[in-house]
């Protein structure tokens, strides 16, 4: 019941999205087709993990969303038929739908290692300026723990893995509270019992990350600056808007704080105007730093696939996690 309700307001997040939006129109006109397609499968190591064709095996190389659904068990195929709805057009814009929910959980799984800094029995990351991501259904988040587990399996890697998630931003909801899923998400049976324990802590704090570098140095008055540096092994921003006229001047002391950790750091942008203005932020930000480093914004083969308005320029059509950039 939670987990409908949950989708079901998940559903309601999409009001905002382009009115001719041909992924949204599907799931206003066939609510019951689209409530099974957000449904999220069953997890089943041996089918899923054992199966040597997971689209993280090399990325970059026949990666998309689609070689993942399927890898993963969603049937889309099936549900639409047994709606009536076997149609390719249609078939689209049931993936664009479930694309938007996946992009949080299989960007970062993707990039995951990288930014780990070594650190995989205890990883922690910060995601700076959280926003939509926070109020993502438990099941999706387990993903990043699914496409992980997948990614330690080809490495012979059996260990244990406890994940933290910091979600830091104004924007942050201030009725969510710390929370830990693990790989047996609602003690599915299918799930064999000798895996390695795999869990994702989600700590919420609404507030700017300076504030929250200041929380800790006031409960840790010892710390060094270094230690602070080292309180994440990286850092992600979900589409940040780095160079939108609006934004940019707020973000220019925090690039330099992360920047100035050496940590890995994970943007991506919302299109590709949005990526470009960005680059031009994050590299003159670099260059501050006495930092030559190259910033190159690439497609994202797990954008969401949902289109949206900005809401500082009618002309600008978003979709979140369009591009993304790993500077490490």
């Amino acid at each position: 019941y939670i987990y409908r309700h949950q989708l079901r307001r998940f559903a309601r997040n999409l009001s905002t999205a382009v009115d001719g939006c041909p992924n949204r129109g599907f799931a206003k006109r066939y609510p019951a087709a689209a409530t099974q397609v957000l449904t999220v499968p069953p997890f089943s190591y041996d089918e899923v993990i054992a199966n040597p064709s997971h689209p993280f095996v090399s990325p970059g190389q026949d990666e998309s969303l689609e070689r993942y659904i399927k890898w993963r068990g969603w049937n889309i195929n099936s549900i639409l038929s047994e709606h009536d709805l076997e149609n390719e057009s249609i078939s689209e814009a049931a993936i664009g739908l479930l694309s938007h929910p996946l992009t949080f959980p299989l960007t970062l799984g993707r990039h995951w290692t990288t930014l780990l800094s070594g650190n995989k029995q205890a990883a922690r990351l910060c995601c700076v300026g959280a926003r939509a991501e926070c109020t993502l259904p438990n099941k999706y988040w387990r993903e990043l723990l699914i496409t992980t587990l997948a990614i330690d399996t080809d490495d012979d890697d059996d260990e244990e893995s406890d994940m933290t998630i910091d979600f830091v931003g104004p924007d942050v909801p201030t009725q969510l509270k710390s929370k830990t899923i693990d790989i047996t998400l609602d003690n599915d049976e299918s799930t064999p019992k000798q895996l390695p324990k795999r869990e994702l802590t989600m700590n919420f704090h609404s507030l700017y990350l300076h504030e929250v570098v200041l929380k800790i140095l006031k409960s840790q008055p010892e710390s060094s600056t270094d230690q602070i540096k080292n309180v994440w092994d990286g850092f992600v921003l979900f589409n940040p808007g780095l160079g939108h006229p609006n934004l940019t001047k707020h973000w220019k002391p925090t690039l330099k704080f992360l920047i100035g950790t050496g940590k890995p750091i994970l943007f991506t942008a919302h299109s590709a105007i949005d990526a470009e203005r960005d680059r031009q932020v994050l590299e003159k930000s670099l260059a501050d730093c006495d930092d030559d480093r190259i910033v190159q914004y690439l497609v994202n083969p797990y954008a969401s696939r949902m289109e949206f308005v900005d809401p500082f320029s009618k002309d600008h059509v978003l979709s979140p996690n369009h591009s993304f950039f790993l500077l490490k």
